[in-house]
């Protein structure tokens, strides 16, 4: 282990305890968030109960595999999030760069994927026995998509953040930053489940 680095001080002591994460704003907007997802995931499950076999039937073209990949990529992407905002605390900038650059690589990657499954199901999509569940397929994993490139933004701007040329960043926006991305990260899984697995 790097003594040197390892010895620097932490922008929160480990004794330091109710700690929240990011600027309390932020809660504010991930909460508004939340709950508009929210109502969407009801309304997915009132329509749900209305017409089960468009839905089943609609599940049945959706590509588990690319869904279990998109999923995993965020899931990765979270979690070289977390280790880029431990490393920045300890000030190891270098290997925050390099993981900050990884967290974007994944975000990147289910951006891809996502973009191959729309294109699977545009023609599907003019189906009318599958229109209401693909209208709400692409309105909800479209926001969701949406939601994806912000973040994207928001580590790209951590990541300059790490640079040697860079003035740097406050801990509370790259926390801020991490909850955002983890947010986005936990809304896909319930989307997954929703539309593949349930």
């Amino acid at each position: 282990m790097n003594t040197e680095t390892d010895s620097r001080p932490r922008a929160y002591p480990r004794g330091r305890t109710g700690h929240i994460p990011g600027e309390a704003e932020l809660w504010i907007f991930i909460m508004g968030d939340l709950t508009v997802f929210g109502i969407f995931f009801a309304i997915w499950g009132w329509n749900y109960t209305q017409n089960p076999g468009m839905f089943e039937l609609g599940r049945s073209t959706m590509s588990q595999p690319i869904g279990l990949a998109e999923t995993l990529t965020l899931i990765s992407s979270s979690a070289a999030v977390v280790a880029a905002l431990n490393s920045a605390r300890w000030k190891e900038t270098r290997r925050a760069f390099r993981l900050y650059l990884a967290a974007i690589g994944f975000g990147a990657v289910f951006v891809v994927l996502k973009i191959v499954e729309y294109s699977r199901h545009l023609h599907e999509a003019s189906n009318p026995a599958l229109g209401e569940f693909f209208m709400y397929y692409f309105v909800f994993t479209g926001i969701h998509l949406l939601h994806v490139l912000v973040g994207i933004l928001g580590l790209s701007i951590a990541t300059r953040s790490m640079r040697p040329d860079s003035r740097g960043a406050s801990v509370a926006f790259l926390e801020g930053v991490g909850v955002y991305w983890h947010m986005v990260d936990v809304l896909w899984v319930v989307l997954f489940s929703l539309i593949y697995l349930i």
